[in-house]
């Protein structure tokens, strides 16, 4: 019978040293801390899904009468923890996460489906960074955001058509409208090899991480026009809670 507890012994010690390599390889979730499979642990990620605004297209608030904003959340609670944990806490992989729900519920979206069938070559373009907070941060979360949701989504992803040439500071830094709009004016451009022709404007989908002013967005729109390419849409994760 000693074969046998050797052998017993040799199963304990393999189960063991298996747990140990499952502990040290196994990810921690960013936002708690606690040992998950994927991203986020599923309680996180629950907390995020309760975040969720009732409607995707944000009818009442348009960028412009015909210019589409589509929210997937509410910029609160565990929604807003997670994106400045992504941005300031060295975690792109939350992104990902958020872009799948994105999808989603993009894919589910009537309006979404009735603006790829009116605008059959509809590209997507991130919020650029500029170079320096770029640097910094050590990724644009924008573009991991839309990258993510074009894979998902069957959109091509084009983040080098539009740059931030401007380092301009934090919009929350800002005092008021006029100092806002003042810190984006010529924040962006179109490199000259992807401004389309007057004759054949290109389709584009903005996406960026929040949406609250508007005036980052807004300066983009402008910029992408002046070389023919055309915003059809606005999609982000959150913008606060707007009061009527």
């Amino acid at each position: 019978m000693q074969w046998l507890t050797s052998l017993s012994n040799r199963l304990k010690i393999n189960r063991l040293a298996s747990t140990v390599i499952d502990s040290l390889w196994q990810a921690n979730c960013p936002l708690c801390k606690r040992s998950t499979d994927g991203i986020l642990c599923k309680d996180c990620d629950r907390q995020i899904s309760a975040c969720q605004s009732p409607e995707f297209l944000q009818a009442d608030y348009p960028i412009s009468p015909d210019l589409p904003l589509y929210s997937w959340g509410i910029y609160d609670g565990a929604l807003k923890r997670a994106i400045a944990a992504c941005k300031y806490g060295n975690h792109p992989a939350i992104m990902e996460a958020i872009a799948e729900k994105i999808a989603t519920t993009w894919k589910r979206s009537p309006h979404a489906k009735a603006l790829i069938q009116n605008y059959k070559k509809l590209s997507v373009i991130p919020i650029p960074l500029h170079a320096n907070k770029l640097k910094s941060r050590g990724f644009n979360q924008a573009e991991i955001l839309a990258q993510r949701f074009c894979d998902l989504s069957a959109l091509p992803c084009h983040p080098q058509l539009l740059q931030r040439v401007k380092d301009t500071k934090a919009q929350m830094q800002t005092k008021s409208i006029t100092e806002r709009n003042q810190n984006l004016s010529h924040a962006f451009a179109v490199p000259l090899p992807h401004r389309s022709p007057q004759t054949n404007p290109r389709s584009v989908i903005l996406v960026d991480d929040i949406y609250t002013t508007g005036a980052t967005i807004h300066e983009a729109i402008a910029t992408l026009a002046h070389s023919n390419l055309i915003v059809r849409a606005v999609v982000v994760i959150s913008r606060p809670q707007f009061k009527k």
